[in-house]
């Protein structure tokens, strides 16, 4: 069972209710989410884009503002030299459209994920050379680009970075030092010495910053902002970053920005992703626009998503956005089967016993070991590492749990990689196979976290009465949105209701319609579950026997429980109620 956490805070929920003009239970919310103080409430609620921070805090922003407008004043060549994901993208795209816009000779490069791998290597540097670029400006990628960056010194060539990942460091004994390549610009707010204050912008973010600044360097008004918002919203939200902040307002503007954009490729893509126009929300860019951005990039070149957001062609914007679409169809197939062989593997050998699942398997595709690795985490609830053959070498992706700094634990065992880099929850990797049993043996043996820690948990924001459940409340809640990392979806709980009536519903008859009603108040309120029927019906059987719980299937019985849900709104035949998404329960 997982773990029900009721959040705590110690704010005053109803002065700070009453102060902000806010229900309770919104401020209540705010205040388990860390927004204590009246500014940070309004910035949280309004999500005013005045109210983002100077770009110039960062650490070297005003050396790349200065080095790219004179490289443009110069005529010199430009590469925006970018990554195959959704952030990599659209920075690139950001990037490209900025200085395209003040007439810079400017190109894009983004590196092929099979033969090149992630970020920059010495043998593009080379090319991009007899391509006659001067200044490379490295966007979601650079910051671990040691080698590469000297590379580009000895070329003559300008480098400028512009990334979000962590610096790589090494350990002089117990103490952590910091590892940064030499370039003209190295902006990157999680170096230790970036006075910026918001820790957690994605590339396609900062992008937008850069942007801003640079138009502003110019003397012109930001004509392109609703548009690069639309990118850097895009970016924010599948880089799966804290929707918090600055983030919060990125997203929240962004996506006014694509639901009214006129941009060939993203109308197109929308389009052709059977998106209603105007009714683009933070799912949809997370969970269908995105995976068919990214999925040029694990099958083919990123190159194509990148031309299908600069592209001024209908035609053509029509053409690329199918081809994402099908693609993006040919990835799924694959990674349901390869995320079926990780299973096989980890119930048929001893790598299910493990506490850190480390998987080599070389018929898995590469570029999908990530989504692979994400889905083992997810099922499994443990630290996971998919690995599988490259083209020189293998290569590979990390997942971690609530509690484990994967980044932090591979670097422990730096010495067996060529490269690898990430966050926290997610990293890349390279190393030999040789290496591969050495890693898994090493990472289990250093492995700290308990079993309690082993345990995924719910987080519930407060215990509710059904008498404090309304339309009001649920157009509240919606305000909140976008919903994502850090700022989630918010989730209480109900004790003691009673399950009158179930109805088994959909075409595989799995999902739950459920009529609740509380004990205490005798309210009822409708709910629905789509992923709970298996374990509900496991808890039934065990407390009351078979015979009872198809009787409760079938609609003829009731039994009580305590349940956990998000609130939302089900509209049918122009008539609107609440409707309980419920996320779990206890019988």
């Amino acid at each position: 069972m997982k773990k029900w956490l009721l959040r705590r805070n110690k704010a005053d929920i109803g002065k700070m209710a009453e102060s902000l003009h806010i229900s309770p239970v919104i401020a209540n919310i705010l205040a388990n989410r860390g927004i204590g103080t009246y500014e940070s409430a309004v910035k949280y609620l309004s999500c005013d884009e005045d109210m983002m921070y100077d770009g110039y805090l960062f650490k070297d922003m005003d050396k790349a503002v200065d080095l790219i407008m004179k490289a443009v004043d110069a005529g010199d060549k430009i590469a925006v030299y970018g990554d195959y994901d959704v952030d990599g993208v659209m920075s690139s795209v950001i990037l490209y459209k900025t200085l395209k816009h003040f007439g810079a000779d400017v190109m894009y490069y983004v590196p092929h994920r099979q033969k090149e791998g992630y970020g920059m290597n010495i043998s593009s540097i080379g090319e991009l050379k007899n391509a006659g670029v001067k200044v490379i400006f490295a966007c979601d990628n650079g910051i671990a680009a040691v080698e590469e960056a000297k590379a580009a010194e000895n070329s003559g060539m300008t480098l400028i970075i512009l990334d979000h990942h962590e610096p790589p460091v090494e350990f002089d004994g117990e103490e952590e030092k910091e590892i940064l390549p030499r370039a003209a610009a190295v902006v990157d707010h999680k170096r230790k010495d970036c006075p910026y204050p918001f820790k957690a912008l994605c590339a396609g973010g900062m992008a937008f910053k850069f942007a801003k600044l640079f138009f502003e360097a110019c003397g012109e008004p930001f004509i392109l902002k609703d548009e690069l918002l639309g990118f850097a919203a895009m970016a924010t939200i599948c880089d799966i970053v804290d929707l918090l902040d600055e983030n919060r307002i990125m997203a929240k503007n962004g996506l006014k920005c694509i639901n009214e954009s006129k941009n060939p490729g993203l109308c197109a893509l929308i389009d052709k992703a059977g998106i209603e126009k105007g009714a683009v929300t933070e799912y949809h860019v997370g969970f269908i626009l995105g995976p068919c951005v990214n999925a040029t990039g694990r099958l083919e070149s990123a190159g194509e998503s990148v031309e299908l957001f600069i592209t001024e062609d209908m035609r053509q914007a029509e053409k690329l956005a199918q081809r994402l679409v099908e693609l993006n169809s040919e990835r799924k197939v694959l990674t349901a089967r390869a995320a079926q062989r990780a299973v096989d593997i980890i119930e048929n050998t001893e790598i299910g016993k493990d506490n850190v699942i480390v998987i080599y398997d070389e018929e898995i595709h590469e570029s999908i070991a990530g989504i692979v690795a994400g889905r083992i985490k997810e099922k499994y609830y443990k630290p996971t590492v998919v690995i599988t053959k490259g083209e020189d070498m293998a290569k590979g992706s990390a997942r971690s749990i609530e509690g484990y700094n994967m980044f932090l634990e591979l670097s422990k065992n730096k010495e067996l990689f060529c490269r690898f880099g990430g966050h926290p929850m997610a990293a890349g990797l390279s190393l030999k196979k040789e290496n591969i049993d050495i890693l898994r043996r090493r990472l289990n043996l250093e492995f700290s976290l308990t079993k309690e820690d082993m345990i995924p948990s719910i987080h519930i924001e407060k215990a509710l009465e059904f008498s404090e459940i309304n339309l009001k409340l649920a157009d509240e809640l919606a305000e909140l949105a976008p919903f994502g990392k850090a700022n989630p979806s918010p989730v209480f709980g109900t004790k003691n209701v009673f399950a009158e009536k179930i109805r088994l519903v959909g075409k595989e008859k799995n999902i739950m319609q459920i009529s609740f009603r509380d004990l205490k108040t005798g309210i009822s309120i409708k709910g629905i579950s789509f992923g709970g029927l298996e374990d509900f019906e496991k808890q039934c059987a065990e407390i009351y026997g078979r015979e009872k719980t198809a009787r409760v299937l079938e609609g003829l019985d009731g039994v009580k429980a305590d349940i956990i849900y998000s609130i939302g709104v089900n509209t049918y035949l122009g008539r609107s109620s609440v409707q309980l998404n419920i996320s779990d329960f206890r019988l």
